[in-house]
């Protein structure tokens, strides 16, 4: 029985050809059907729960496989920073709180963030004190977005490549930089 789910909205497909416009439905059962603007039945066509099963498994291994990507970024970049830090005799601490869990990007941005504090472990150190570093997803390079608390209480930013926020968060002058290939 073909009934249209409320939530749900049909897909609309114009064919200048016939002149007509047709309305793609789901129905409850898995099949879907094309009705012409008429009213008249056009098609209908099961899907096969093999294949919905294998493009569902396919695209949460995808978003795994990005999750994961992004988080293995940003703790390369955190070794870089603490690692930078100790040259001059400073003493970085990093942390992805909840690195590992399944992100999709929001707002062009992976929402894992890469904490660092330069005042003792993160878990110890004050909120206002740490620099909250994430990755851009809609940039095809790798560029961070670096965000912490202003004296004036405001919310800085910073965006920049790998090797201008380590630069930027450690104090170390950095011999290259990121447009270098």
């Amino acid at each position: 029985m073909l009934r249209w789910r409320p939530f749900m909205l049909p897909s609309q497909t114009w064919h200048a050809a016939a002149g007509t416009t047709q309305y793609a439905f789901s129905c409850t059962n898995g099949a879907q059907a094309s009705i012409s603007q008429s009213g008249h039945r056009m098609a209908q066509q099961k899907t096969n729960p093999k294949l919905e099963q294998a493009l569902t498994r396919g695209d949460l291994a995808i978003r795994q496989a990005n999750s994961a990507r992004a988080t293995a970024v940003l703790r390369a970049l955190g070794k870089m920073i603490v690692e930078a830090s100790a040259t001059i005799g400073v003493e970085a601490h990093t942390s992805i709180p909840d690195g590992d869990r399944i992100y999709d990007p929001v707002e062009g941005v992976w929402p894992q963030a890469l904490l660092v504090s330069l005042d003792g472990p993160v878990e110890e150190a004050d909120p206002e004190e740490l620099r909250s570093i994430r990755l851009r997803s809609d940039d095809p390079g790798t560029i961070f977005r670096v965000e912490w608390h202003r004296a004036d209480g405001k919310i800085g930013r910073q965006e920049g490549g790998p090797f201008a926020t380590v630069e930027f968060i450690s104090d170390v002058d950095v011999p290259w930089s990121d447009d270098e290939e």
